[in-house]
């Protein structure tokens, strides 16, 4: 991990990525890091003090199963947030957040502004927000017994514009191995429920 000090760029990224507008508060000064592939954002021995808002590259957030199995959660890219839980929790966490690529953060932190936050209305709703989209991650494929269901269920509640893109992201979130998720795919294609774009890419039929 790297610190990065120019002012002018991190203005930059806050403003390409409109973080202030998760806040009533004014005058938040925010830092940057730079990461390399394989790094660690957060882990459960390592507890987060800041809001990290990912402006470039790509994390996996994954959990460790008592038996030492990897429990994939989520891979997502810019932009996310990671801390909005940990904000919670004063700092503690279950999950691992690593980088799948050079990946640059927009920091915040936590313990500076701590009394301003927990009476920023807007910043608020920002974490009820965050916090029902990562209850949906969880909880979707709950109520969906089959794959072909989760696929729907993730293609209609939980990506803009009703789309499926990039075949290893969805893969650790719909819990499936590639192969079945390419077979389900393929199926929902040939009976018009779902359109192939383009390569990894594919939305549902209007």
């Amino acid at each position: 991990m790297e610190r990065i000090y120019d002012a002018v760029q991190i203005e930059q990224w806050v403003t390409e990525q409109k973080i202030r507008d998760f806040f009533d508060t004014k005058d938040l000064v925010f830092h940057a890091y730079r990461y390399e592939k394989g790094e660690y954002l957060t882990s459960p021995n390592k507890r987060l003090e800041e809001l990290l808002f990912v402006v470039r590259g790509a994390i996996q957030i994954y959990g460790v199963r008592d038996d030492g199995g990897v429990a994939p959660v989520n891979q997502t890219d810019r932009p996310t947030v990671i801390g909005d839980l940990e904000f919670s929790t004063q700092g503690d966490t279950l999950f691992f957040v690593e980088t799948q690529t050079p990946v640059i953060c927009v920091a915040l932190p936590v313990g500076k502004y701590r009394k301003q936050l927990n009476s920023d209305l807007r910043f608020l709703h920002f974490l009820l927000q965050s916090y029902a989209e990562k209850i949906q991650l969880f909880g979707f494929d709950l109520a969906a017994s089959t794959i072909e269901e989760r696929v729907l269920a993730y293609m209609k509640k939980n990506q803009p514009h009703h789309e499926l893109k990039g075949i290893s992201t969805a893969v650790l979130q719909l819990r499936c191995s590639r192969r079945q998720l390419q077979r389900v795919l393929k199926k929902l294609c040939e009976t018009g429920q779902v359109e192939k774009m383009e390569k990894g890419r594919y939305r549902l039929a209007l």
